[in-house]
């Protein structure tokens, strides 16, 4: 009896090194996963940068590299399914799928699925969320160079992003804060629309002012 309990007392210390080695094994991939998905964060962000600066080339060698690291990342966790759902790595692939559709919308190219990406659908759509900013920067940008009628050509993309997100309020039982983030869309959307309606305006008034003027001048002349 009492060499069993000896045996029984050593299992003990068997089975809490075995689960120390595994929990060790976790800890260094979180931590494997918090340095890379900076460094995916980072490019995509360039990528934004350098697309907004029209530097589309520049901007596609960021998505290249984000890319590369992405599926070093995914090959790493392999089975782990939890960590494609949560933690560094889903804001991660969020900040990616942001910075590739912008590109492809900027290029007027077809946007990519999730599974053409390989990449799961919760952060995918959370990055087609958050496209709508930079949708909205761009607008901005073009309105600041008196382009309304290219400004107007980006709203509609905004207008189809939020269209299509909105259908996905149905699914608020499988993917978190949907209805959160089709609301900050739809707050985007109003914002920026009453931007470029309210540079509209300024735009007819100013060409008004000129015909005026042009006219005023007329008969002075004559």
């Amino acid at each position: 009896m009492n060499e069993d309990l000896k045996e029984a007392r050593e299992s003990i210390v068997r089975v809490v090194s075995s689960a120390a080695k595994e929990l060790e094994e976790e800890m260094s991939l979180k931590d494997y996963l918090v340095m890379i998905s900076r460094r995916i964060v980072k490019e995509a962000g360039d990528a934004i940068l350098s697309i907004h600066g029209e530097k589309l080339e520049e901007a596609l060698r960021h998505l290249e590299e984000a890319e590369a690291l992405l599926r070093e990342a995914m090959d790493k966790v392999g089975s782990s399914i939890k960590y494609m759902h949560q933690g560094p790595l889903v804001h991660a692939i969020q900040e990616y799928v942001e910075a590739l559709v912008f590109l492809k919308l900027t290029k007027g190219l077809d946007v990519p699925t999730h599974k053409d990406l390989r990449i799961p659908v919760q952060p995918f759509i959370y990055g087609l969320a958050e496209v709508a900013g930079e949708v909205r920067r761009r607008v901005l940008d073009l309105l600041r160079k008196d382009d309304v009628d290219e400004a107007a050509r980006w709203l509609e993309v905004l207008e189809d992003l939020y269209g299509a997100l909105r259908g996905l309020e149905l699914y608020r039982g499988v993917i978190d804060d949907i209805k959160w983030r089709v609301d900050s869309v739809r707050k985007t959307l109003e914002a920026t629309r009453g931007d470029l309606t309210l540079a509209i305006q300024r735009k007819r008034m100013r060409d008004d002012m000129r015909r005026l003027e042009e006219k005023l001048r007329g008969i002075g002349t004559w």
